[in-house]
């Protein structure tokens, strides 16, 4: 499995909450954390996200530019 390593910045108060299950043992790690959010919240709005994609090639086929 290919991996993709990125950067993120969280709220103050979000990423006190995440150290704090993370503390609690909840998961072993803030990748852990970020995985499971983005597995958990792909799986709950699939509509959402095919039709946001949906619109972005839209708008991209209608510029004209190669």
């Amino acid at each position: 499995m290919s991996e993709l390593k990125t950067e993120i910045c969280l709220p103050k108060r979000l990423a006190e909450d995440v150290q704090d299950q993370v503390k609690a043992g909840w998961f072993p790690d803030l990748n852990c954390l970020a995985v499971e959010a983005e597995r958990l919240y792909i799986k709950t709005h699939p509509g959402e996200l095919k039709e946001q994609f949906i619109r972005q090639d839209v708008a991209w086929g209608l510029q004209g530019d190669d």
